[in-house]
Order: structure tokens, then C-alpha cells, then sequence
């Protein structure tokens, strides 16, 4: 338009008179243009609008996917050439439209404004995929219905989030994403086998340690078919177990609020609390009753109940992660 080529010329003008002798003076018809008002601005462009440009400021597209059906992270030759043939006035982004470099850098900002705060662990990110439709508890919370794409998302939410000196907790083992119920609630399931967890659910869990996440988040799910001793992750050492060696995570393993209907509802406050730490667990969350969990826990650890080696090893992860955040005084 003609109001692009003006605004051109007037800044070639500025930059040529910013270059000039400050002695001199401007030749007749050269004196400084003022600028427009925006008012004045605004009604000079529309008045140059064609009628399909000024249809196109009236309306907002959504790009999703390229052609091939792939999320579109990257502006595709045909949505660009689209949006310049109709004058889209804007693009609405969705899921499909972010890549992991926005996790990325949405670990980042969040670290930062945590920091500031003085909070030093983050219960994110979601490493559960949302497979299943009729999940009430994560849904839209997981990155994605793609094993590939959640993975790829949970490291790079890990990398920024730590960078800043947080610690990411990736939730929640074994993967909550194609359970029916919620766990808030009361017992929760997962049918698949074990090649099916090792194939999807576990994907994330294993980029997120791969991705050095100082935590990972147990949920209170049972797996029926990939594990013998019938319990909720929180509490199985089956399925700790499995976070150990095949996914290889040495970091701390915390479970999942223990005031949850999952844990209450079937165990006692003082019993859940020696049977995580017994599985493997090294920080049990927010059990229902502080006292009769801390007394529970205490007796448990004075009689051998729960081995020395046991404590010793969920001591070590938690007082080796606290030193090298700082918050351990090294007299």
C-alpha cells in the first residue's frame, strides 16, 4: 500500500537528515513531516484496504497441522501462503502449534518466578499421555496423546525449569494418563501389561530422567498385569523397582499426596507411610495424620522393621540434592 512506501521514505529521510551537517538548513519543501496521530494513522490505512483486506483483519484462523497430519510447529509453505492470500488479521495457536522449545522455555520463566519466591521444587511436569478420553484427573495437564511428543516436551520442561535452579518432578509413575479413575478418589487402575507401559506410559518417565529430573513423582495406580504384588505404585516395590532399573532413575522417589482417596480409603495413615518408604520411596507427601505418621515411621525405623540400608539410601538422595541447592550449611 501506499502508506508502506510513505513510512519507508520517511525513514530514509530521518536516517539521511541524521546524517547531514546540523548547520544546515533544510531546502524549501524538505521541513520535518510530523507524525500522523494514530487516529490519523488508522483511518488512512483502512481507507486504502481492498474489501477482501479488510475482511481479512476480521478474522482469526487456526493453523493445526501440516499435511501430513503432523502437529505444524513450524509455519508450513501453504498456511503462510494462505494467511498472505486472505490478509489474515491473526493466528490462534492450540497444542499442536508449540514445540519443545516453548516447554522449554515455559521451564524457564516458571523456574525463575519460583526462585524469586524462594521455592525450590516444582510438582511438574505431567509425564502421564492423555490416551484416554474419558480420564477426568489429567486429560489436557499431559503435553500429549503421543508418547514421542510428551517425552520430547518433559525433558525440555526439565532442562529450563532447572536451569533455573528448581527441581522438576516428573508425575505420575507408572502413568495416570489411561486410567478411568481418579485417584483423589478412591483405587485406580491401569490394565496394560508391561510391554505396553514399557513402549508408551513409560517413554516420558525415561526422557525425563535421562533429562536429569531430581525428582519423580509415584502414583497410588495399580497395574495388575505388570506387577505381581497387587499394590498402588506409591506403595509397591515392584513397580519402584521398575523406576530403579529399567528406567535407571537414582534421583528421589516421592509419592503422590497420601491424603488421596487411593491411599486412605484402603490403608492406615501409619501403615501407607512404612510401606512406601519399605518399597523404595524416599519422601512420603503429605500423609493424612503428621503425627501418627511421623510415630509409625519412627518406631518402624528403631525396630529394624524397615532396614537400616533402606533409610540410609533415601537419606543420602535427599541430603546429596539439598547440598547442591545450597541449603545445607557445609561447616
Amino acid at each position: 500500500m501506499k502508506q508502506k512506501l510513505w513510512i519507508l521514505a520517511a525513514g530514509l529521510c530521518l536516517c539521511m537528515a541524521g546524517c547531514g551537517d546540523a548547520s544546515e538548513t533544510p531546502a524549501a519543501g524538505q521541513e520535518d513531516i510530523p507524525p500522523l496521530t494514530k487516529e490519523a494513522l488508522i483511518a488512512e490505512m483502512i481507507e486504502e484496504m481492498a474489501p477482501e483486506e479488510k475482511a481479512g483483519q476480521l478474522l482469526m484462523m487456526d493453523f493445526r497441522q501440516n499435511m501430513d497430519g503432523s502437529g505444524m510447529t513450524v509455519l508450513s509453505p501453504e498456511a503462510a501462503e494462505a494467511i498472505a492470500d486472505y490478509h489474515i488479521g491473526g493466528v490462534i495457536l492450540f497444542a499442536e502449534n508449540l514445540d519443545a522449545a516453548a516447554a522449554e522455555q515455559s521451564g524457564h520463566t516458571i523456574g525463575k518466578e519460583l526462585a524469586e519466591l524462594g521455592i525450590s521444587v516444582d510438582f511438574a511436569p505431567i509425564a502421564d499421555i492423555n490416551t484416554n478420553p474419558e480420564n477426568t484427573v489429567i486429560g489436557s495437564r499431559a503435553f500429549s496423546d503421543d508418547p514421542a511428543e510428551a517425552a520430547e516436551c518433559v525433558a525440555a520442561f526439565l532442562r529450563g525449569l532447572q536451569a533455573e535452579g528448581v527441581s522438576g518432578c516428573a508425575k505420575h509413575f507408572p502413568g495416570h494418563g489411561d486410567t478411568a479413575m481418579d485417584s483423589h478418589n478412591g483405587e485406580t487402575y491401569v490394565t496394560h501389561g508391561l510391554e505396553r507401559l514399557r513402549g508408551a506410559e513409560f517413554v516420558p518417565f525415561q526422557a525425563a530422567a535421562d533429562a536429569g529430573a531430581d525428582f519423580i513423582m509415584a502414583g497410588h495406580i495399580k497395574t495388575p498385569n505388570a506387577t505381581a504384588d497387587g499394590l498402588p505404585a506409591s506403595l509397591s516395590g515392584d513397580t519402584i523397582g521398575l523406576l530403579r532399573e529399567e528406567i535407571a532413575f537414582d534421583g528421589i522417589a516421592i509419592t503422590d499426596a497420601m491424603n488421596m482417596g487411593a491411599i486412605v480409603d484402603c490403608y492406615g495413615c501409619g501403615e501407607s507411610t512404612v510401606m512406601a518408604v519399605q518399597a523404595g520411596i524416599d519422601i512420603v507427601l503429605m500423609p493424612a495424620s503428621l503425627q501418627e505418621a511421623a510415630e509409625t515411621l519412627t518406631e518402624a525405623i528403631e525396630t529394624g522393621e524397615i532396614p537400616p540400608e533402606r533409610v540410609e539410601e533415601s537419606l543420602k538422595r535427599i541430603l546429596s540434592l539439598k547440598y547442591d541447592k545450597g541449603l545445607l550449611k557445609n561447616s
